[in-house]
């Protein structure tokens, strides 16, 4: 469903097949540009299927993309084996999608510009006045025109393509083809082969008496090709060479031009990619957050130069706090934009300026909005206001000081979890939407209490997908098993303990996926409040 959207958003027209075989029956009555296959489906598999597609007889070529879980090489070289063009690894980002489809349109593209240039290669041929021809780098046949074979009439029957230079010779000796060979016949087959593999000139006499001027120039293949001219049109022929190689030349120096331009250009943006990264990492302004009787530690690392996770926090009123953990779909520029939007919804401290707070009109008062309608907010907003392509996900915690309550929303993000003070670990929610992926989604706010010596945890699925060099992943249970491990450390210390923990596994210190999360440690109550309005800013909060 989510293929088919974007596709027919990006203006494709597509045809959806729910198995192997039917894919295949439509394949042997209609042509498509590009096919995109599952690895595992009923009744033929993507594998079956690439193959079956590829035994049709058809003249225009299809770019085959299989979609699989598979990553290790053996499977990957079973797939181009029989047939497929690329892969993409699930959970397939839009971005990458669309840029493996741009791949194959370019290839596509580039296969008919080859079936044309070869259909006017060969009526170019047939209008010249001469006689062409052109032999592989084992001198067999590839192309000779009407003129050439007419030219050698006493060969013709045996220019067939596959046809050897020398075997050509010795028919055309002795079916006196060459006239000023008589009487010498073997001295004038080695000079001629001789002069035809050095690529000289070489003035040919026909039975009928017509002169030729054999010009023969290797390719970069190491194959010939060759004129059979009249003389006088040689010089002609050459004069064209030479402006054929100054262009070249010209085109050459344009070239270096262009590489250095395009180097220069790829450093000033190598620059403000740096600089982008310490704007980035200046949103996180710090990563430890001291509360009264509790603590909030940040983590936040970028697989590349910027990335899309973003966390943080904001203060609901005097007892209260937001925490977010957001991810963006995909890396890039493009997504630490996004990111650095949505974290701007939580940065004001007015109703209109944070989406998570709102003022009753009747009385003035400012609230905190359930987790779950600050989850749909957001969704509305990325359909009604922010013109992107992509999605997020989200785990956003309202959490009191005081009593230790936790209501919580989990859109499309990993399961948030609570580590007690034992050392047990509880993962909460189960699931939800992500947030931009579908108009008027549901959501849900989850409650859950922590008690003096209790932690919760919101992190990205850069750490549960995070794959070592076999491609497993991280995954919940290896992430359970860490926090048992490390249950004594506390704060930023776990947090780099923990991000320890995914080096060692993935084999390397730069990871595939941007890595954040977000540790709220309770430690004990925060006091009580008088029963005084309370203020925040000059904005009075209610609880």
């Amino acid at each position: 469903m989510v293929f088919a959207r974007h596709l027919s958003k990006w203006g494709y027209h597509t045809t959806e097949a729910s198995s192997g075989l039917e894919a295949l029956e439509a394949c042997e009555t209609a042509y498509f540009d590009l096919i995109l296959s599952d690895w595992i489906m009923p009744e033929m598999n993507g594998l079956e299927f690439c193959r079956a597609f590829r035994a049709l007889e058809r003249e225009d070529y299809s770019y085959f993309i299989l979609l699989t879980a598979k990553n290790d090489k053996n499977a990957v070289a079973e797939g181009l084996d029989v047939g497929a063009d690329d892969f993409l690894s699930k959970p397939v980002s839009t971005p990458e999608l669309r840029a493996r489809i741009t791949a194959g349109e370019r290839l596509l593209a580039k296969e008919r510009e080859v079936r044309i240039a070869r259909g006017r290669l060969v009526a170019a041929v047939e209008a010249l006045d001469d006689g062409f021809v052109y032999f592989d780098a084992e001198d067999r046949l590839v192309l000779a025109n009407s003129r050439y074979r007419e030219l050698y009439s006493e060969v013709a029957p045996e220019i067939i393509e596959g046809a050897r230079f020398a075997d050509l010779l010795r028919v055309g000796l002795k079916r006196g083809q060459f006239p000023d060979a008589a009487g010498r016949e073997e001295d004038w087959l080695q000079e001629r082969l001789t002069a035809h593999h050095a690529s000289k000139p070489v003035r040919q006499v026909l039975p009928d008496g017509r002169v030729l001027q054999i010009v023969d120039r290797e390719t970069a293949d190491g194959g010939r090709v060759g004129l059979r001219v009249d003389v006088t049109e040689l010089h002609e022929a050459r004069e064209s060479a030479r402006r054929a190689e100054a262009r070249a030349l010209q085109k050459n120096e344009k070239l270096r031009t262009t590489l250095a331009e395009l180097q220069s250009l790829y450093d000033a943006l190598d620059r403000d990619l740096m600089e982008a990264r310490r704007l980035q990492q200046s949103l996180l302004r710090k990563r430890v957050h001291a509360f009264e009787g509790a603590h909030l530690s940040l983590l936040l690392q970028s697989s590349g130069h910027v990335g899309g996770d973003m966390v943080g926090t904001f203060t609901i009123s005097a007892t209260r706090i937001g925490v977010y953990s957001i991810d963006v779909a995909g890396h890039g520029v493009a997504a630490a934009m996004l990111g650095a939007r949505i974290v701007g919804l939580f940065a004001g401290v007015e109703h209109n300026q944070n989406i998570a707070l709102s003022r009753d009109p009747a009385t003035g008062r400012v609230s905190a909005c359930a987790p779950h309608e600050v989850a749909l907010r957001m969704n509305d907003l990325m359909f009604e206001e922010i013109d992107t392509e992509s999605y997020l996900t989200i785990g956003y915690a309202d959490i009191d000081l005081h009593s230790g309550m936790v209501r919580l929303v989990q859109a499309g993000h990993p399961h948030p979890l609570i580590q007690r003070k034992d050392g047990r670990v509880e993962f909460l929610g189960s699931g939800g939407l992500p947030i931009g992926l579908v108009p008027n989604a549901a959501y849900v706010t989850i409650e859950a209490r922590l008690q003096p010596g209790d932690r919760l945890f919101l992190y990205t699925d850069g750490i549960t997908e995070c794959a070592n060099v076999a491609g497993e992943e991280f995954g919940e249970d290896r992430l359970e098993a860490a926090l048992h491990k490390l249950a004594q450390a506390r704060g930023a210390d776990l947090l780099d303990a923990l991000k320890w923990e995914l080096t060692t596994w993935a084999g390397r210190e730069e990871f595939a996926d941007d890595v954040s999360g977000a540790l709220f440690e309770f430690d004990t109550p925060q006091t009580p409040s008088s029963t005084e309005p309370r203020y925040y800013r000059g904005v009075l909060f209610t609880e």
